[in-house]
């Protein structure tokens, strides 16, 4: 957290803050406490300017700085551009030198967790089967097959949603995540 403020403070949008900060205090709460939010930058960009537009009619230095803001607005949401592709592009990077690695494990979990559920559900069919042949009162060995039955069921839970998240990491989920090529 402290190394994401720090790195915010050396940005000129933080340094920009600074100076509102410093120059028109009676908006410093808010302005700190929406560049420092979770927000990315562009909206935060957006909400200050919204801000200093109320106070700019009564004053000149929130009227400066509304000034300054609009002058350099489109270098500060390219510099966030720039800071995510860079992101992207080193998240990318670190899947290629690592992908043979990830792409062993996704198919070891693509063919196993249909092994492991067949044997699973062949389990319970048969203690089912052989816990009512060996057990004389019904009502106990339904109870031990239920509870076997949801435990059982939970695992297969389980490894169905593994599958599921390796097939969705794979082939996405949505628009956004079909755009991430390999």
């Amino acid at each position: 957290m402290k190394k994401d403020k720090k790195k915010f403070n050396e940005t000129g949008f933080g340094q920009f803050c600074k100076m509102v900060v410093s120059n028109v205090p009676d908006i410093a709460g808010d302005v700190m406490d929406i560049a420092t939010s979770g927000n990315p930058v562009g909206t935060t960009i957006g909400k200050v300017a919204e801000l200093l537009k109320g106070k700019a009619e009564q004053d000149e230095k929130a009227k400066a700085a509304l000034v300054e803001l609009e002058a350099k607005r489109k270098d500060w949401e390219l510099e966030v551009y720039k800071a995510e592709s860079n992101d992207r592009a080193r998240a990318t990077e670190s899947y290629m030198a690592k992908g043979a690695m990830a792409d062993e494990i996704a198919r070891s979990i693509i063919k196993r967790n249909l092994v492991y559920i067949a044997v699973l559900l062949c389990f319970n069919i048969l203690f089912n089967f052989i816990s009512t042949m060996l057990i004389e009162d019904k009502t106990i060995a339904v109870s031990i097959g239920s509870t076997i039955a949801t435990a059982i069921g939970t695992v297969v839970g389980s490894l169905l949603q593994e599958r599921n998240q390796v097939v969705g990491f794979f082939f996405g989920s949505s628009l956004k995540s079909k755009e991430f090529k390999v």
